[in-house]
């Protein structure tokens, strides 16, 4: 069975300016609005709120309805194994909305050489291969529009890749993602669109020494935006494992990157979602106590929520929609950030 990705959407104001033409294929009514710039440097406190997962073939009104409700920047759990015109059609409606999406620039496994077969058929010893050409073709055809804000590079360190933790076949650790991998895959993005910033997801919060590879993302300062995935739905034996752990570790996570790569722009996932006995469905008591406590933590600068789904766009066997399998869950988190920026 096909592993869904479990990344974490972050984005940020940051230090990157430039404004990008209009494309072509962008209707009309989109062509008349204002063209939309990356941010300069980020001198306010505002907390910049994101929503993960969104499907490609969604109706216009689930983007309005994400930025009336402050979504700010989305991301995507598909990517380059997509139909490039589907993609601008999605980048259009983000856009309409007045939205930003973080892109694939790498995360998704057509960039590391991978194909459909290998998701339930992987061959022994396969290990990810970047995928140079791909990647940049695909850049190259999306990079001109507006609502890109970032691209996103890796996904806990491959973990979710047909090769990852619990494929068949795989030889997990050693085909992690290494970090001469990702300052390759970096580099190959910038040599195409180096206005925008790079992103990249990670979790390693139950680590008490901080591993290698994650000291090579932050050492080597590989990207731009981290995304901290804390989900505290997290299930053994049906079980959850560590409900507090934002409480326990968000803050001290946070510093830690912040310490090891200044500047950094950190974001933290928090649990919307519910997955086949690994994560537990959240409470609407349980969201509201993972916002308040990531909203005490120094110097985080945004809060994302995963997922909006639907989530069987990626895995047949999951319905996970937000609006609607979680519409309590999506309620709550429109209630939490509007009471966040009014101050309550």
């Amino acid at each position: 069975m096909r592993l869904f990705y479990l990344p974490i959407i972050v984005v940020v104001l940051i230090s990157f300016s430039g404004c990008y033409s209009l494309p072509s294929q962008v209707p009309d009514n989109i062509q008349q609005q204002e063209l939309s710039c990356i941010p300069k440097a980020s001198t306010t406190n505002k907390t910049v709120y994101s929503m993960k997962g969104v499907g490609i073939d969604l109706p216009d009104d689930d983007f309005t309805e994400m930025k009336k409700a402050g979504i700010d920047i989305i991301s995507t759990e598909w990517g380059m194994e997509e139909d490039i015109d589907k993609a601008r059609v999605f980048l259009d409606k983000v856009y309409a909305a007045g939205l930003k999406a973080v892109m694939d620039g790498g995360f998704s496994y057509t960039a590391w050489g991978f194909t459909e077969n290998d998701w339930d058929r992987l061959p022994r010893g396969k290990r990810p291969v970047w995928q140079k050409e791909k990647v940049q073709a695909w850049i190259k055809a999306l990079k001109d529009h507006p609502a890109i804000y970032a691209w996103d590079i890796s996904n806990e360190f491959g973990e979710n890749l047909p090769s990852g933790v619990a494929a068949k076949n795989t030889e997990w650790p050693a085909t992690r993602i290494t970090t001469e991998q990702l300052k390759r895959a970096k580099a190959d993005v910038l040599a195409i669109d180096p206005g925008r910033p790079i992103h990249a997801r990670m979790y390693e919060w139950d680590e008490e020494v901080v591993p290698e590879h994650v000291k090579g993302l932050l050492e080597n300062r590989i990207a731009d935006i981290i995304s901290l995935n804390l989900y505290s739905n997290y299930l053994e034996d049906g079980e959850l494992q560590w409900p507090d752990v934002i409480k326990d570790v968000g803050a001290s996570r946070v510093a830690g990157i912040k310490k090891m790569a200044p500047g950094t722009i950190v974001w933290l996932s928090l649990a919307a979602f519910e997955y086949h006995g690994l994560f537990g469905r959240p409470t609407v008591v349980s969201l509201n106590r993972d916002f308040q406590e990531a909203l005490k933590i120094r110097d985080l600068d945004g809060i994302s929520f995963f997922c909006w789904g639907p989530v069987d766009q990626w895995d047949p066997s999951c319905n996970w929609y937000l609006p609607e399998t979680g519409a309590d869950l999506w309620d709550a988190i429109q209630k939490n950030i509007r009471q966040s920026q009014q101050g309550k």
